[in-house]
């Protein structure tokens, strides 16, 4: 997971090497069978992808063949298929844990270059996740810190090769013996394999997003985008949350209607055309938790704007009103299939303990390609949101 922001902000360790880390693990040493391999033909071209393998499994040499394992497979003939024939079958560790130990991140972290080489390697149209285990090894190359797992169920997620459809872990149903939970399993299940639509192919966002340093250029550009009308997206980059703070001000602005999105400074003729747009009756706006720009627009020009249109972060709880799930980064990636883009830069915009962030040690061109990511996904989020509402799009 590769951003886009230069080597002055913070980068984490990359999640994408193929190289399994069996000798810091150990557990290879412990176990029966060893590295299972995948199993099965993948007629349907799922994988499913468990925890790990349980003492049945480790003596016979295959995953899911143990309780969970029956519990999944009598779940999937109800629905007339057949995990052996129809899938291929791993785990999110390829041995067994002493005692059945749930996987800690470490060993999730040394073994899931097994789980991206057996994507790589059969190329399947959907990846099934069961458990956090699972989805937290599938999902590292594209989101850190999975958080629970209640929020992504059912969600499928369009990512670049494949669906990622994460669900619960047979074992955990097996112990709620909750019958809602099956039958939300089963319809997941049934999701996963009867996909039809492939994955889109993977965007380039930052291409399409015009950085504009000259204040003329940019006045032009807004108007343009003014007298166009329709739906667009702003967006502000501040110094802080809160804009009655005395030092509060606003750094970046970002605009887009979806074929044209523009980036650039806070200043001169670029605060006076944003204030005239933000006024203007002919273009309704888009921005994600609206009341944030509100306040910022009122304290900048002493008005509010005026024609908002939508609020994808108020979209988002009308339609699945689970905790967590709200954000535009959350939404760009299980809607849109976009992995998060500001994990670099994202600690520099954290206000910590005090009012003020330290967005001023950003590289400029850093800030606004990612305030214009945030643009462009917010009219894109929203035009989604507006189809699934069942609102024409107008």
């Amino acid at each position: 997971m590769k951003g886009f922001f230069p080597s002055n902000v913070v980068l984490r360790d990359q999640p994408g090497s193929l190289l399994p880390k069996c000798g810091s693990c150990g557990l290879f040493k412990t176990c029966e069978s060893p590295k299972m391999e995948p199993y099965g033909k993948g007629r349907s071209r799922v994988l499913v992808v468990g925890e790990a393998p349980g003492q049945t499994e480790d003596e016979e040499g295959r995953p899911f063949i143990g309780k969970a394992g029956q519990f999944l497979r009598t779940q999937l003939e109800a629905l007339e298929i057949d995990l052996d024939e129809d899938a291929w079958t791993t785990n999110a560790l390829i041995c067994r844990p002493p005692h059945n130990a749930t996987p800690d991140d470490r060993q999730i972290g040394y073994c899931r270059p097994n789980l991206l080489n057996a994507i790589q390697r059969f190329q399947p149209r959907v990846v099934l996740t069961l458990g956090r285990s699972a989805l937290a090894s599938a999902l590292a190359p594209y989101w850190r810190d999975t958080g629970p797992l209640e929020r992504w169920v059912g969600w499928p997620i369009p990512l670049e090769n494949h669906w990622l459809c994460p669900t619960y872990h047979p074992s955990y149903l097996l112990r709620m013996r909750n019958p809602l939970m099956d039958r939300l399993f089963a319809e997941h299940l049934e999701q996963a394999f009867t996909i039809e639509q492939d994955p889109p192919q993977a965007s380039d966002y930052k291409s399409a997003i015009e950085i504009l340093y000259d204040e003329q250029e940019i006045y032009e550009a807004i108007r343009a985008i003014n007298e166009r009308g329709g739906w667009v997206a702003v967006d502000y980059e501040t110094n802080c949350l809160k804009p009655e703070y005395p030092e509060a001000r606003i750094v970046s602005c970002a605009i887009s209607n979806g074929k044209q999105t523009i980036a650039y400074p806070w200043t001169g003729k670029a605060i006076v055309a944003t204030g005239m747009f933000l006024r203007s009756p002919t273009t309704r706006k888009i921005a994600s938790n609206l009341k944030f720009e509100e306040r910022w627009t009122r304290r900048e020009f002493g008005c509010g704007v005026t024609f908002w249109g939508w609020d994808t972060m108020l979209a988002a709880h009308c339609l699945d009103n689970r905790p967590g799930i709200c954000s535009l980064k959350f939404q760009s990636l299980v809607k849109l299939g976009v992995p998060v883009y500001n994990e670099n830069i994202e600690p520099y915009l954290s206000s910590g303990s005090g009012h003020y962030n330290r967005i001023g040690e950003i590289d400029i061109k850093s800030l606004l390609l990612y305030n214009g990511m945030d643009a462009l996904l917010e009219w894109r989020l929203a035009r989604k949101q507006r189809k699934e509402m069942g609102y024409c799009d107008d």
